[in-house]
C-alpha cells in the first residue's frame, strides 16, 4: 500500500485575552478587612523609607478649588464640618519617601509585579491595586511625573504626564459614585493607624485632613535600642537551622494620638443621611465588604472648645511599651531557597529583625482606666485592630507582616517578622511545603523571643520582691501585693491560648517557648508560688485530697473554680511541679503545733485517703501507719492556748446524737476530742479510719459525777448545769437504745442530781409541779414546759402525781386547795378521767354559797344563771363561753344550762319577775339549747311567750305569737312590746303566720267593711307569705266587699256584699259613667296601690280584657249590642270586635273554639228597594250578627256591587277582614266563575308586546311590598318573563260572563245569579298554567282595567288603592318612580335574585347566611342577658366573717331593690375593677331595662312580677303558676316571706332556654323558659333543689360580683345555712324519701 503524505497548514500564535477588570476584582478579593487601602499604601510608604504620611479627605467643593495634590488646598469656609453626614469626593494619600524610579513606574503598570528587593515587604505590586476598590481612575504623582490609570471597557490603560516637581509622592483617588460616603469613623481610624505604625521601620508621623484641615495626628517615637547578650543556656538556632539569632535588643517606644474635638465628636459610627428623591446611600469604600457595617455605636456628644477648625483644640492620648528585637540571619537550604523564590518572586532575606511588643501592667491598667472613664468610645489604643490586646479577652495580639494580619499569636504580645502570608493575607501559610517550612522556622524565633522576654520580666519581679529579715515575704501577704499582681500579669501575658484562624501558630510558638533552653544548663522554670518567684523544682502542688497547708515548702497558688487554664497548666513534664508526699506531711506535723483548722484538714485528708482504699489488705497495712501520724500530732483548740495530743484521744462526738445540743463549753471526758475537730468528717468512717469510738451518754454522765469534774459542771452541786444536762438528755433520749437508757438510769438512780425547791434529790424522791396540789412536796426546778425534759424526768423516775386514794383523802381534810386547782389536777390524770363516773359521786366540790356538792349538781358560774337560784360552782374567775375552762367543766359533768323543758316551765310562771328572767335566759341561749333538745311538737302547747292580742296581755305558744307585730292587724297575737326586739329574734320565733292560717282567717273572719278590707289587702301585699297557689284558693273565697244599690219601696239604699275576686275589676275611673264597661262589669279598688296589688294577685284584673269582652258578648250577643248602643249603627259594636281581633291570640284555645261558632260577627248585605218615584232604586246596607264562617270577604268593588245583595259580606276593614278570615270566612272571588270571551284576536297588534314589557318591568316594583300570604298562587309573576308562562294578546272586543255559585247565598233561588259585561282587559289561564292578558284593541288603553285584571289574578282579595297603585306604576316611567322614592334598582336586583332561586328572603332584605343556616342577629337583650366575662373590683369574703356577711346580704334582700344611691355604689364597684388583674373572672351580666316588658298574668304568679322578652311572641305558658309556687317556696326557705319588698321576678324568654337568670340591683330574675325546658326531667323536689342553688348563686352576687373563690365560698355558706329550711319543704322531703326507697 502506497504511503500517503499529510500536509499541515501553517500554524500561528493566538493571543490570550485577559479581562483585566475581572482580574482586578479577584485581586481585591484578597483584602477583605477594614482600612485595606490605607494599610497597603502605608506599607508602600514604609518600603519607600518615608517618615511622614498624609491622608486627605476632600469634598467635591474642596477638590474643585484645590491647588493640586500636595495637600495645599484653598479653604472653603471656617465652620466646623459635619464629618458624619458630609459626603466625600476624593481621597489623597501622600508620603515623603523616595521618588519613583523608572523601574517603579514600570511595576506600577503591571499587576502583581512587586518589588524584587528582598528587604522590602511590598512595592506597588498586587497590594497597590486595592485602590480600585474605591476608584476607577487612580492618579499617581512623584517627582515631576504623573501617571493616570483608568479602565476602558474591561481593559486598563495608563496616561503619562508631567507635573510641577514635589518632594511628596501622592496617590489621588476620585471616588466611585457609589463609594462617595462620609469620612471613615475618625476614632476607629486612629485606633487602626496607631497599631499599624508599631512595626514600621521608617514611618514616624501620619496626619489626616478634611478639606486641607488636619483633624488627626499620630506620632511614633522609638528610643535607641539597648543590646542584650543571648543567654548561653538558650538555643539561638531553629530546629532545621534556617534561622539563627545573632543578637537581642530592647527599645522603648511611644505612640501619641491627637484628635480634634469635632473629629472625635463624629464617633465611631457614620449616621445615615436622609436623601431626597431616589438617591441611595452609597457603599462604603474603605472596606470592600461593608467597611462601616456592623457597628451600632452612637457617638457621644463632645462639646467643641472652638467655633472654627482653623485652630482646633486637640484631644491627646499616649501609650508606651517595649519592643524586643531579635537580629536574625538566615541560612536556607538550596531547595528551600529555590522554592521560596518560585513562590514569592524574590530571594528570601539574608537578615532581618524579628520584633515582639511587651505591654507593661501599668500601661494595660491605663487602657482599662481610659475605657472606664469613657464607656461610650473606650480606649483609642484598645479595641478592634487596636494596639493593645485584651488579656483573656476579645481583642488578641496578632502576627504582623509589615502590617497586621488576621492571625493571632496566642499570647498577649504582637510579633512582626518576614513571614509569608496566605493568599488572602488573613494568616501565615503553613500548608505550602517550602513556605510552611520557612514560616515554622521563623515561628521558632517568635517562641524564643517570647521566652526571653518572659525570663527578663519575671526576673525583674523576683529581684524586686520584698524581703523581711532575710526571708521572702509570702505571696499572700499584703506587703507583696504589688509584686504578686505583676507576676500574675506576666503569667497571664505568656499563657498560650489557641490562635486563630490557624491554631497551629500558637502550638508551634508554645513548643519553641519551652524547648529553646538547653536542659543541660537549665531545667528549671520560674513561676509564682506561695513564697514569691521560685523554680518549679522547688515548688509543691497541693494535693486536693490533702488540704493541709504546707508552710515549710513553697506551693502553687490556689485556683478558683471557673478560672481559665494558666501558664502552669501548660508546663511540659520536665518543668512539672511535684505533688505533696507523705514525707512532706509528716515533716510538717512534727515540725510545729497546728492550728485547729489545720488539724481538721489533716484529719479529713487521712479519713478520705483511707476510705478511698478499696482493698482490705491495703487499708489494714495503711492503718499500721496511723501511730506515726498521731503520736507527734498536736493542735490548739480554737483560739485558746490549750493544746491536745492526738495520742490521748479514743472517743469522738457523734453528730447524729449530740448535735446541736452539746456546745463547745460543755464538759467532755479527757479522752474525747472536741466536735469542732470532727465536724467536717464523715461520721461513718471516723471509727474505722482513726480507731476512735463515739462517746456514749454513760461516758458523759460518768465524767459529770466523777471526782475530777470541776464545780461549774458538777450536776450534784450546780443546779443550772444540772438542768442544762436534763435539757441535753431530753434532746438525745429518743435516739438512745433501750440498753443505753437502762445503763444511764442505773448509773443515776441513787445520785442526788435532780434540783428541786427543797434541794438536790434522787429521781425517785422528786415530783413534778402538778403533783404539788397541796404545796408540801419537793418539786423539780427544771423547765417543765419542755416535753422532752418531762420525758427524761419520767424515765429516770420523777413522780408526776399522788396516788388517787391519797389525793381524795387530802382533799377531804385540807383547805389549801381550790376547785380550779382540783379540776386541772384531775384533767391531767388519765386514770382520773377513766374513773370520772366514780368521781362525780363525791360531794367534795365547793358551791359559791357554801357547802360541797357533787359535780352533777353544780352549774357553771355564768352571770345569767344566778337570777334563777341554782347551785353554782365556786370558781375564782369568770368563765367565758366556749373557753377551754367551760369545755373542761362540761366534759366533767358540770351543768352549763338548765334543761329546755325546765326553762319553758319557769318562763310560763305567772310571776312576771320569774317569768321575765327565765324567758330572757331562754331567748339568749335558745339556739344552743335547741340544737340538742328542741322539738317544737313537744312544747307547742306550753305558753311561755309574753304576748298581746286586742289590747289584752297573755302568754302564748309558738303557734300563737309572731315576732312581726304588724300581723296584729288581722287578729294574730304579737309579742308584748316590753320585750326587747333583740330578745325576740333569739328563740327562733315565727315572724308570720302560715298561708294556711291566713286563708283560714279569710274563710272564718273576712273583713267586715271596705276600709278594713283595703287595710288587710294593702298589708298582705307587703308580705311574701302567700304563694300563687294560695292566691288561687283566695280567689274562690268571697272576700271583696262591694256596695250595691237596692230598692225598698219608694226609697233607694245600698247593701254590702262580698264577692269573689274574679268577678270584679280594679278601679274603673278611667271609664266615663256612661261607658259600655260601666254597664257590663263591676269595679272595685282604692287609691292604695298595695291593696290593688293584692287584688291583682287574687285574680282581680286591672281592666276588662279581650277574654272578658268575649265572655260578655257570647253570653247574650243581642243584649251586648243593645248595651253598646249599636242596634241602629253597628260601628260601636265593631269597635269591640276590633278589640277582639287585637287580643285574639291571647285567648285560650277553648275560647277560640267557641268564637268560631258564635253568632257575634257583623255581616253586611246590599238591600235594594223601590223609591216612591218608581224610577230610582234605593240601595242600602243591612247588617246582622252571624258566625264568621257564613261571611265572605271581598275587596273588589265590582263584585260587591254585583253580588252584594245575595251574601253576607265582611266589613271593609283590613283588621276585621284578617280576623274574619282566621275564624273561617272565605273569599267572594272563590265563589264567582268568570267566562272570558275574546272576540276576533288581533295577533299583530304591537301594543300587546309594549304592555307585556311594561308589566314585566314594573310589576316587581309594585309587588315587592306585598306579603305572599295575600297572593293566590304565590309569586307566580316572577316567571312571567317566559312567554310560555305569560302572554298579552289583543282582540276587537272582550266579553266576560260572571256567575255566583255559592252555598252562602241568603236565598236559595238566587244561588246562580249571572252577569254579562264588556271590559277592556281581562285574564285567562290555560290548562298548562299559562296566563294570557286579553286587551281590547282601542286607540287609548285603559290602564285601570289592566290593573284590575292583574289584581284579580294575583290577590286573594284586593283593595281599590291596590288597583290605583298598580295603575300608577304601570303608567309612570322608571326615572319618575326613582324620583318619587322607589328604590327601583334594589327591587330589580332582589327580583332577579328571586328568579334564580339562589337567595332567601333574608338576603333580599339585607340578611346574611353562614354555613348551613341563616345567622339570626340577636338583640342587645341577649348580649346583656348572658353570663359574660367582665372586669370588677375584687370583693373579698373572709372565712371568719362569713356569718356576718350572710346576715348583711339577707338584710339587703329583705329591703328589696337597691336604692338609687346603692345602685350607684354597685356601678362604681363594678367599673372600679376594670384595670385590675381579674383576667380569669366571670360575672353574671346585667340586662338592659329596654329588653323586657312587664306582663299582666292575672295573679297567676301571685305577687311575683312577670316579664316577657320584647323579642318573644309566644304566649306565657300555663306552667307559670307551678314555677311561681316554687319561687315563692324558696322565698320562705330564705326567711323572706314576711318582707315588705320582694326580690324575685319571673321572665319569659323562649328564644334562649339555656339562659337561667341574672341579678340586677339585688332583684333576682329567673327564666320560665329554662324551667319548662327541664320540666319533664325533674320531680318537684328536684326542681326545688335546682332553683335553690341558682337563687343562692345570684344572691351571692350582691357581695361578690365575680365568679372567684370568694363567690364560691359565699354560695357554699349560704347553702349550708338554709339547707335545713329546704329539707322542710314537702316536695323536697318526698323526693328524698323516694330516693331512699329506690336505693
Amino acid at each position: 500500500m502506497a504511503s500517503e503524505t499529510v500536509t499541515w497548514a501553517p500554524r500561528k500564535n493566538v493571543k490570550v485575552e485577559v479581562n483585566q477588570r475581572a482580574l482586578v476584582d479577584k485581586v481585591l478579593a484578597r483584602y477583605p478587612e477594614e482600612f485595606t487601602v490605607f494599610r497597603e499604601l502605608l506599607q508602600n510608604a514604609d518600603d519607600a523609607r518615608a517618615t511622614k504620611v498624609s491622608i486627605e479627605f476632600q469634598t467635591r467643593e474642596c477638590a474643585t478649588h484645590s491647588a493640586g495634590a500636595n495637600g495645599h488646598a484653598i479653604g472653603i469656609n471656617s465652620t466646623v464640618p459635619d464629618l458624619k453626614t458630609t459626603k466625600l469626593f476624593k481621597w489623597i494619600v501622600s508620603n515623603n519617601g523616595d521618588c519613583f524610579q523608572e523601574k517603579d513606574w514600570e511595576r506600577l503598570t503591571k499587576i502583581a509585579d512587586g518589588n524584587p528587593d528582598e528587604q522590602t515587604i511590598g512595592g506597588f505590586g498586587a497590594g497597590f491595586y486595592s485602590v480600585f476598590g474605591v476608584t476607577d481612575s487612580p492618579l499617581v504623582w512623584s517627582g515631576c511625573k504623573s501617571l493616570s490609570i483608568f479602565f476602558d471597557g474591561d481593559q486598563l490603560y495608563t496616561l503619562e504626564d508631567t507635573c510641577p516637581p514635589s518632594a511628596w509622592n501622592s496617590i489621588e483617588m476620585e471616588l466611585k459614585e457609589d463609594m462617595q460616603v462620609p469620612v471613615p469613623k475618625p476614632f476607629k481610624l486612629a485606633r487602626f493607624l496607631a497599631a499599624t505604625m508599631t512595626f514600621m521601620s521608617s514611618v514616624k508621623n501620619v496626619c489626616v485632613y478634611f478639606d486641607s484641615r488636619a483633624f488627626m495626628k499620630i506620632t511614633k517615637s522609638r528610643q535607641a535600642p539597648s543590646p542584650i547578650r543571648v543567654p548561653r543556656d538558650m538555643l539561638p538556632r531553629s530546629k532545621e537551622g534556617t534561622m539563627n539569632i545573632e543578637g537581642l535588643s530592647v527599645a522603648a517606644q511611644e505612640i501619641t494620638v491627637e484628635l480634634t474635638d469635632w473629629a472625635r465628636a463624629a464617633g465611631t459610627k457614620i449616621i445615615a443621611v436622609h436623601h431626597s428623591g431616589s438617591e441611595n446611600i452609597p457603599k462604603d469604600p474603605v472596606k470592600h465588604k461593608g467597611f462601616l457595617d456592623g457597628s451600632k455605636y452612637e457617638a457621644p456628644k463632645v462639646v467643641s472648645r472652638a467655633r472654627t477648625y482653623d485652630h482646633p483644640p486637640w484631644w491627646t492620648r499616649s501609650a508606651k511599651y517595649a519592643v524586643y528585637s531579635a537580629q536574625v540571619t538566615t541560612s536556607p537550604s538550596n531547595d528551600l531557597h529555590k522554592g521560596l523564590r518560585s513562590m514569592t518572586k524574590k530571594d528570601p532575606p539574608s537578615h532581618f529583625d524579628f520584633e515582639m511588643v511587651y505591654f507593661s501592667k501599668e500601661e494595660q491598667d491605663a487602657r482599662a482606666a481610659e475605657e472606664k472613664s469613657d464607656q461610650d468610645m473606650g480606649s483609642i489604643f484598645r479595641g478592634p485592630q487596636g494596639l493593645f490586646p485584651q488579656l483573656d479577652g476579645e481583642y488578641m495580639s496578632r502576627i504582623f507582616i509589615g502590617q497586621s494580619t488576621a492571625q493571632t499569636t496566642g499570647i498577649s504580645g504582637h510579633m512582626s517578622g518576614r513571614f509569608v502570608p496566605t493568599v488572602e493575607r488573613g494568616s501565615i501559610d503553613l500548608t505550602n511545603s517550602h513556605v510552611a517550612k520557612w514560616n515554622e522556622e521563623l515561628l521558632y524565633v517568635g517562641g524564643f523571643l517570647a521566652r526571653f522576654v518572659y525570663e527578663q520580666e519575671i526576673r525583674k519581679i523576683r529581684d524586686a520582691w520584698p524581703v523581711v529579715n532575710g526571708v521572702v515575704v509570702p505571696t499572700a501577704n499584703a506587703a507583696a501585693s504589688a509584686s504578686r499582681d505583676k507576676a500574675s500579669y506576666v503569667t497571664r501575658y505568656f499563657t498560650f491560648q489557641p490562635s486563630t484562624p490557624d491554631p497551629k501558630v500558637s502550638k508551634i510558638l508554645q513548643t519553641a517557648f519551652f524547648d529553646c533552653f538547653d536542659y543541660t544548663f537549665n531545667d528549671h522554670f520560674p513561676i509564682l508560688s506561695s513564697s514569691g518567684i521560685r523554680y518549679t523544682k522547688e515548688i509543691r502542688e497541693s494535693d486536693t485530697k490533702f488540704p493541709l497547708p504546707i508552710k515549710l515548702l513553697p506551693t502553687l497558688l490556689p485556683k478558683s473554680p471557673g478560672d481559665p487554664p494558666g501558664l502552669v497548666d501548660s508546663l511540659p513534664e520536665k518543668y512539672g511541679v511535684r505533688i505533696h508526699t507523705l514525707k512532706d506531711v509528716l515533716s510538717e506535723l512534727s515540725g510545729r503545733t497546728f492550728q485547729e483548722e489545720e488539724m481538721v484538714g489533716c484529719l479529713r485528708w487521712w479519713v478520705d485517703f483511707l476510705t478511698s482504699l478499696k482493698v482490705d489488705e491495703e487499708r489494714e497495712s495503711t492503718l499500721e501507719f496511723l501511730p506515726n501520724l498521731t503520736d507527734n500530732a498536736k493542735s490548739r483548740i480554737g483560739n485558746s492556748t490549750h493544746v491536745i495530743k492526738l495520742c490521748n484521744i479514743t472517743k469522738f462526738i457523734d453528730s447524729n446524737v449530740w448535735l446541736p445540743w452539746l456546745q463547745s463549753d460543755d464538759a467532755l471526758p479527757p479522752d474525747t476530742i472536741p466536735f469542732s475537730f470532727t465536724r467536717a468528717l464523715d461520721r461513718r468512717h471516723i471509727s474505722s479510719s482513726l480507731l476512735w469510738q463515739p462517746m456514749t451518754v454513760v461516758d458523759w454522765l460518768s465524767h459529770l459525777i466523777s471526782p475530777q469534774i470541776d464545780a461549774a459542771h458538777d450536776i450534784r452541786k450546780n443546779s443550772t448545769y444540772s438542768n442544762r444536762v436534763l435539757g441535753i438528755l431530753g434532746k438525745i433520749w429518743p435516739m438512745m437504745s433501750s440498753e443505753m437508757k437502762s445503763q444511764a438510769k442505773d448509773l443515776m438512780q441513787d445520785v442526788p442530781w435532780i434540783a428541786t425547791n427543797l434541794g438536790f434529790r434522787s429521781p425517785g424522791k422528786a415530783y413534778f409541779p402538778e403533783a404539788d396540789l397541796f404545796r408540801d412536796l419537793p418539786v423539780v426546778s427544771v423547765n417543765v414546759f419542755d416535753p422532752k425534759v418531762l420525758t427524761v424526768l419520767s424515765e429516770f423516775g420523777v413522780k408526776r402525781r399522788l396516788d388517787f386514794e391519797e389525793l381524795f383523802a387530802k382533799a377531804d381534810k385540807l383547805s389549801t386547795w381550790s376547785a380550779m386547782e382540783m379540776i386541772r389536777y384531775l384533767s391531767t390524770d388519765p386514770n382520773a378521767m377513766e374513773r370520772l363516773e366514780e368521781i362525780r359521786t363525791y360531794a367534795v366540790f365547793p358551791c359559791d354559797k357554801g357547802g360541797k356538792y357533787c359535780i352533777t349538781d353544780l352549774y357553771l358560774p355564768h352571770g345569767e344563771i344566778r337570777p334563777l337560784g341554782l347551785p353554782i360552782l365556786a370558781w375564782s374567775r369568770k368563765i367565758d363561753e366556749d373557753s377551754e375552762d367551760e369545755q373542761l367543766l362540761t366534759d366533767m359533768g358540770f351543768l352549763r344550762h338548765p334543761p329546755l323543758k325546765k326553762l319553758i316551765e319557769i318562763a310560763g310562771d305567772p310571776d312576771p319577775k320569774v317569768h321575765r328572767a327565765a324567758f330572757e335566759y331562754l331567748a339568749d341561749k335558745f339556739d344552743e339549747l335547741c340544737d340538742t333538745e328542741h322539738n317544737p311538737s313537744k312544747y307547742d302547747d306550753m305558753p311561755f311567750i309574753p304576748a298581746i292580742r286586742d289590747g289584752h296581755e297573755r302568754v302564748g305558744t309558738y303557734e300563737e305569737v309572731y315576732s312581726d307585730p304588724s300581723w296584729a292587724l288581722m287578729g294574730f297575737q304579737k309579742v308584748h312590746p316590753s320585750v326587747d326586739r333583740k330578745v325576740v329574734r333569739r328563740p327562733r320565733m315565727r315572724k308570720a303566720p302560715s298561708a294556711k292560717q291566713v286563708i283560714e282567717v279569710f274563710k272564718t273572719s273576712p273583713p267586715k267593711n271596705i276600709n278594713t278590707a283595703m287595710k288587710w289587702f294593702a298589708f298582705l301585699a307587703t308580705k311574701q307569705v302567700l304563694s300563687p297557689g294560695d292566691f288561687q284558693q283566695i280567689a274562690e273565697i268571697p272576700i271583696v266587699p262591694v256596695v250595691e244599690p237596692i230598692s225598698q219601696g219608694h226609697s233607694d239604699s245600698v247593701e254590702l256584699r262580698l264577692v269573689l275576686p274574679r268577678e270584679c275589676f280594679i278601679g274603673g275611673g278611667q271609664y266615663a259613667d256612661d261607658h259600655l264597661y260601666r254597664r257590663l262589669f263591676t269595679f272595685v279598688g282604692s287609691e292604695n296601690k298595695h291593696a290593688n296589688r293584692f287584688l291583682k294577685a287574687c285574680g282581680v284584673k286591672a281592666k276588662p280584657d279581650c277574654s272578658d269582652i268575649f265572655h260578655s258578648m257570647i253570653k247574650d250577643p243581642r243584649e251586648f249590642l243593645k248595651k253598646a248602643g249599636a242596634e241602629a249603627d253597628p260601628e260601636k259594636y265593631l269597635v269591640e270586635l276590633r278589640g277582639l281581633a287585637v287580643g285574639y291570640e291571647g285567648l285560650s284555645e277553648e275560647d277560640k273554639k267557641r268564637m268560631r261558632k258564635a253568632p257575634i260577627f257583623v255581616g253586611y248585605r246590599t238591600s235594594r228597594s223601590s223609591h216612591p218615584d218608581h224610577y230610582t232604586p234605593v240601595v242600602r246596607d243591612e247588617f246582622q250578627l252571624v258566625p264568621a264562617s257564613k261571611i265572605l270577604l271581598s275587596g273588589d268593588m265590582e263584585h260587591r256591587q254585583i253580588f252584594g245583595e245575595f251574601v253576607w259580606l265582611a266589613p271593609q276593614d283590613e283588621l276585621l277582614e284578617k280576623f274574619y278570615e282566621s275564624l273561617g270566612s272565605g273569599y267572594l272571588s272563590a265563589h264567582i266563575t268568570c267566562d272570558t270571551k275574546p272576540i276576533s284576536e288581533q295577533p299583530n297588534w304591537a301594543r300587546c308586546e309594549e304592555v307585556r314589557k311594561a308589566i314585566l318591568e314594573k310589576l316587581p316594583i309594585f309587588m315587592h311590598e306585598f306579603d305572599e300570604q295575600r297572593l293566590k298562587q304565590g309569586a307566580v309573576h316572577r316567571k312571567w318573563d317566559d312567554k310560555s308562562r305569560f302572554l298579552v294578546k289583543g282582540c276587537k272586543d272582550l266579553k266576560v260572563d260572571k256567575r255566583l255559585n255559592s252555598n252562602f247565598c241568603i236565598s236559595v233561588e238566587r244561588q246562580r245569579e249571572s252577569h254579562e259585561l264588556y271590559v277592556s282587559a281581562e285574564t285567562t289561564t290555560e290548562e298548562n298554567g299559562r296566563v294570557i292578558l286579553w286587551l281590547k284593541q282601542t286607540e287609548h288603553l285603559d290602564m285601570y282595567d289592566i290593573a284590575v285584571a292583574l289584581c284579580r289574578l294575583l290577590f286573594k282579595t284586593h283593595k281599590k288603592h291596590d288597583v290605583l297603585s298598580l295603575m300608577t306604576i304601570l303608567e309612570t316611567d322608571k326615572e319618575v318612580l326613582r324620583k318619587r322614592g322607589y328604590d327601583v334598582d334594589r327591587i330589580e336586583q332582589a327580583h332577579e335574585a328571586a328568579e334564580l332561586g339562589g337567595k332567601s328572603k333574608e338576603e333580599e332584605s339585607g340578611g346574611r347566611q353562614h354555613g348551613s343556616g341563616t345567622i339570626r342577629f340577636r338583640s342587645r337583650f341577649l348580649d346583656f342577658f348572658r353570663w359574660q366575662p367582665r372586669r370588677y373590683a375584687k370583693a373579698r369574703v373572709v372565712v371568719g366573717e362569713i356569718s356576718n356577711v350572710i346576715d348583711e346580704i339577707m338584710e339587703q334582700c329583705a329591703r328589696g331593690q337597691a336604692s338609687p344611691e346603692e345602685q350607684q355604689e354597685i356601678r362604681n364597684r363594678e367599673h372600679s375593677g376594670a384595670g385590675r388583674k381579674l383576667k380569669d373572672v366571670e360575672s353574671c351580666a346585667k340586662l338592659k331595662s329596654t329588653a323586657l316588658e312587664i306582663v299582666d298574668v292575672g295573679g297567676a304568679a301571685g305577687f311575683i312580677p312577670v316579664w316577657r322578652a320584647i323579642t318573644a311572641y309566644d304566649d306565657i305558658p300555663g306552667e307559670l303558676m307551678d314555677f311561681a309556687n316554687i319561687v315563692h317556696g324558696l322565698n320562705g326557705v330564705l326567711n323572706l316571706s314576711n318582707s315588705e319588698h320582694g326580690i324575685f321576678n319571673i321572665f319569659w324568654h323562649p328564644e334562649d332556654e339555656d339562659l337561667i337568670g341574672f341579678n340586677r340591683n339585688r332583684l333576682i330574675f329567673l327564666n320560665l323558659a329554662h324551667y319548662t325546658k327541664h320540666l319533664d326531667d325533674m320531680t318537684p323536689g328536684q326542681a326545688y333543689i335546682h332553683w335553690y342553688h341558682i337563687v343562692l348563686h345570684e344572691i351571692a352576687h350582691n357581695k361578690t360580683p365575680f365568679h372567684d373563690e370568694h363567690h364560691e365560698l359565699l354560695v357554699s355558706a349560704l347553702s349550708a345555712r338554709y339547707l335545713p329550711h329546704l329539707h322542710v319543704v314537702d316536695e323536697v322531703r318526698d323526693y328524698f324519701n323516694f330516693a331512699v326507697d329506690v336505693s
